[in-house]
């Protein structure tokens, strides 16, 4: 599971300031990532895949980093190409 702290170290943040943000984000792309793979999927299930975490923080990430610009509206490729790998892998399970 992705932190505020992980997420601050990638960012490189050493404030606390936007901590609030942060987590408001951070809640967003976990929903946000289980909802583009299924939105009905059992409780844990999306969130056990190698990519979920990953796909999580860069999305957090780029969400805080573009939060000025308004618009933004593409989300990062590496994103959009776990969220498949991840969509793949839970069809192919269920």
């Amino acid at each position: 599971m992705v932190t505020i702290e992980d997420l601050k170290n990638s960012l490189r943040i050493d404030h606390n300031f936007d901590d609030d943000l942060l987590q408001q984000l951070l809640d967003t792309a976990v929903q946000y990532v289980i909802s583009a793979i299924d939105s009905k999927a059992e409780e844990g299930v999306i969130e056990a895949y190698q990519q979920f975490d990953w796909s999580v923080s860069l999305l957090t990430q780029h969400w805080y980093e573009t939060r000025d610009t308004p618009n933004s509206d593409r989300m990062p490729v590496t994103v959009q190409a776990m969220i498949q790998q991840m969509r793949g892998l839970y069809y192919a399970d269920h």
